[in-house]
């Protein structure tokens, strides 16, 4: 189907159309992706939002910044840990601020957003080891952050995608059977930008295959070559450990082929999946709920779908 109107309109209105990152330094870069969260405005309330701070890998230094959503604190809802996405090199829990605000409450769950540190100050690994250290402190701590430590699940926008399927195959290796849910919204798992998707949406949806490769190489370097498997997970062959999973993806996105061949491995190997296929969206309606009436409905959906997973058929279902 064609690009929702909404969406259509929103790139038609950007009045420095469509840029190439490979002309900007990698603090214009910061301030462009920054800019996300105008178009997402002020997000809901949350009863309980508050700074954590998460010991690094082998409990040293630096820490992980961390914030936890608490919709209902005075209870011990499940726990979504979400790594919050930006290429890579752009990693804000303040850009991704307003829609993990929406998946706390929509899922009626505690979200610990997670800013692992970006690329190409801290290139592969140590992003994704922040990833996986911060998921395995939630599963030990999740009782202190309020949250029912047997139903704990991992999420990612974007890059954080990555980073979360990366830490979910690593903790089913180190905590086998502990996650109820991997819950990942347009998540960039490869750096094959030969894809059909790749190809078909290489320019005009938001994501440019070129700014893509851009991101890619200030995270991986000389590594893009021969990228190693944790840090592309489409490519990951061992994924019978993964949890369920939630998928939501958007049809106009380059991302979105790699993502739908790591949802079919996963179903093959026994995991249950569902997978959105974002019929007329773009990469970046997860900031879009106040633009596109169709981007509110696939972030709700997203939501509710990530609720059941983690809360179960015998929890309480997150509301309607």
């Amino acid at each position: 189907m064609a690009l929702h109107e909404e969406m259509r309109a929103f790139l038609d209105s950007a009045p420095e159309g469509e840029v190439d990152f490979h002309d900007f330094t990698v603090a214009e870069v910061r301030t462009a992706v920054d800019g996300w969260m105008e178009v997402a405005g002020e997000g809901p309330e949350v009863a309980e939002v508050k700074d954590v701070s998460v010991p690094g890998p082998d409990g040293g230094a630096p820490a992980i910044r961390a914030r936890l959503y608490h919709p209902r604190p005075e209870t011990a809802l499940p726990l979504l840990v979400f790594m919050v996405g930006g290429g890579f090199v752009a990693n804000s829990l303040e850009v991704e601020d307003t829609p993990v605000r929406r998946i706390a409450g929509t899922a009626d769950v505690a979200v610990l957003a997670v800013e692992c540190r970006s690329a190409p100050e801290h290139p592969y690994p140590l992003p994704n080891d922040d990833a996986a250290t911060a998921l395995t402190w939630a599963l030990e701590h999740a009782a202190e952050l309020g949250a029912d430590p047997a139903r704990v699940g991992v999420g990612g926008h974007s890059s954080g995608g990555a980073l979360a399927v990366g830490a979910a195959l690593r903790v089913a290796r180190t905590h086998p059977g502990r996650l109820r849910a991997l819950a990942v919204v347009t998540p960039s798992l490869g750096a094959d930008f030969d894809t059909p998707s790749y190809r078909r949406y290489a320019q005009g949806y938001a994501l440019t295959r070129t700014n893509a490769r851009w991101f890619w190489s200030q995270y991986l370097g000389d590594r893009l070559a021969d990228p190693p498997v944790e840090a592309t997970p489409a490519r990951a062959q061992h994924v019978e450990g993964l949890p369920p999973a939630v998928f939501q993806l958007a049809e106009f996105d380059v991302l979105h082929d790699e993502a739908t061949a790591l949802a079919d491995r996963m179903r093959d190997a026994g995991v249950p999946v569902t997978l959105s296929r974002g019929e007329g969206l773009m990469h970046g309606f997860f900031y879009m709920d106040r633009v596109s009436e169709a981007a509110a409905a696939a972030n709700r959906a997203f939501g509710l779908a990530t609720g059941r997973l983690l809360h179960g058929p015998d929890g309480t279902r997150p509301r309607a």
